[in-house]
């Protein structure tokens, strides 16, 4: 579905991506997560065709996207972006009719649910929405596209706790029906509860990638003071230590703690999504 290797941006005199790469399978929920300014939204851009990268290579359903495909392959996908910038004095009725153009699987059903359950009011202009309001707009906008692949930049970002629930529940019944579902997010402990792949970014630099059952079962935490040997370690966790490991050592870690292990190590790792 996903293709992306050795991508590289330089936005004036700031190199912000160095090298990211990845892969992302067919009806999955892949979760790009780092800190603010690692490079997020600037793959994100890279991917989706709003910012050209000046090298690497970019692949989307088998593709490179360039002027010949660029209009094909877009219509395959939906985006809800980090700004969530709107169109001046478009309704939300003038959105309906644009993207229900633009897609042809559109979703009439899914989208009326969608504006009915938060109580969206159609002549209404989107610039006027709150926030909030637009993320979830545009949620149901990029969710009723039917679009194959579904690219959404924080979204749970600005959102009440329960609908932040809602809306993770929504994303997974996406990728249940056979969408591939990518993401960014600083969230790391909510990713747990709906993402199947990660990929963690530092720098400019992807610096670990899998999915995360296979990258549970092959880390451990390990208290401070523990048996270290044969383990490859990788950085802190609060008082304990993350090791890249099978060994029966300590305990297997939760998803948020191998992520602020490979951040806060000066050790990096890439290995390929399974």
């Amino acid at each position: 579905m996903i293709r992306v290797e050795h991508l590289r941006k330089q936005l004036g005199s700031k190199q912000v991506l160095s090298d990211i790469s990845f892969t992302v399978e067919d009806g999955t929920v892949f979760a790009l997560v780092g800190p603010n300014g690692a490079g997020k939204t600037t793959t994100i851009r890279c991917l989706t065709g709003a910012l050209r990268a000046d090298g690497g290579l970019v692949e989307l359903f088998g593709e490179k996207c360039d002027s010949t495909n660029e209009l094909k392959i877009k219509e395959r996908i939906a985006v809800v972006p980090e700004e969530r910038s709107v169109f001046r004095n478009f309704t939300a009725t003038d959105y309906l009719q644009l993207w229900s153009r633009l897609y042809p699987k559109w979703d009439e059903r899914t989208f009326s649910n969608f504006i009915a359950r938060y109580g969206f009011d159609l002549s209404q202009r989107v610039e006027s929405y709150s926030i909030g309001m637009k993320t979830i707009f545009l949620i149901g906008l990029c969710v009723a596209s039917q679009a194959e692949l579904l690219v959404l930049d924080e979204p749970t970002q600005h959102l009440d706790p329960t609908i932040r629930l809602e809306i993770m529940d929504v994303l997974k019944e996406s990728a249940n029906s056979g969408k591939t579902i990518f993401i960014s997010s600083h969230e790391i402990f909510e990713i747990e509860e709906y993402a199947t792949h990660f990929g963690i970014v530092k720098e400019g630099r992807m610096i670990y990638s899998d999915s995360i059952d296979n990258a549970k079962e092959n880390h451990r935490v390990i208290d401070t003071g523990g048996n270290l040997d044969a383990s490859d370690v990788i950085g802190l966790v609060g008082s304990s230590v993350l090791v890249k490991t099978k060994a029966e050592v300590g305990r297997f870690p939760k998803l948020n703690e191998i992520v602020v292990g490979y951040l806060t190590g000066h050790r990096e790792r890439s290995i390929s999504l399974k």
